[in-house]
């Protein structure tokens, strides 16, 4: 049986839109900040402990995501819970650098910055409008 990735074929009728949403990296990295204490407080330890006890092996692909690899070690007491959380905090800025850097390399993306936004509404007509104009030149 052939693989579904190669019954898929590039075409050049349709055209890649890009769409960044971006923010100034101070901004990002509070709130990426903020977003790991939330997952604390609402049971991440707890989480991890349970997907162990029910037979979820900790070298599983799925538990070695960004948050999860680094509970495991604080329960087997190689880290402290400060030290796991820094570390989650630390690798979930590199990440989200790392995806800043890939859409960087399409140079046809179109990047709004949030910051010049007050009001969500407003950046959801520029973006229509934005994809509209586009639609009306191809």
């Amino acid at each position: 049986m052939q693989d579904f990735s190669n019954d898929l074929k590039y075409n050049e009728d349709y055209l890649p839109i890009i769409i960044v949403l971006n923010r100034h990296r101070e901004i990002l990295y509070e709130r990426i900040n903020k977003r790991v204490d939330i997952m604390m407080e609402a049971g991440l330890v707890e989480e991890v402990k349970k997907l162990l006890h029910m037979g979820y092996d900790k070298n599983l692909i799925s538990m070695q995501g960004i948050g999860y690899k680094e509970i495991v070690k604080y329960l087997e007491g190689e880290y402290t819970l400060e030290e796991a959380i820094e570390i989650i905090k630390r690798d979930s800025r590199r990440y989200a650098k790392r995806q800043i850097t890939w859409f960087k390399r399409y140079k046809d993306s179109k990047w709004f910055d949030l910051e010049k936004y007050d009001n969500m509404e407003l950046l959801k007509e520029d973006i229509i409008n934005f994809i509209e104009n586009i639609s009306k030149n191809v």
